[in-house]
């Protein structure tokens, strides 16, 4: 049984996509503090699959320091190894 929580908005053709990725190991209120890091962010997919424990976030758009939202993403308890591309 694969438990997947997930939000993906409507896509948009021609737009730049960074997509990260993360191993976790601790769930509770896990989606709230990542929600409350992305904000400023055009989050198009925000998926959780608890089988993998891997966390997979999709933001549209350029203009911002990927390099620095994976260093915040890794802060967070329960992400681990963020990468992004």
């Amino acid at each position: 049984m694969t438990a997947v929580a997930e939000y993906a908005a409507p896509a948009l053709v021609d737009r730049v996509q960074t997509v990260f990725t993360a191993e976790v190991v601790e769930t509770r209120g896990l989606l709230a503090r990542i929600a409350v890091l992305l904000n400023p962010y055009d989050v198009r997919e925000l998926s959780l699959c608890l089988d993998r424990g891997e966390l997979r976030i999709v933001v549209e758009g350029n203009g911002f320091d990927a390099g620095r939202v994976a260093a915040r993403l890794d802060k967070i308890v329960g992400v681990l190894d963020v990468t992004y591309s």
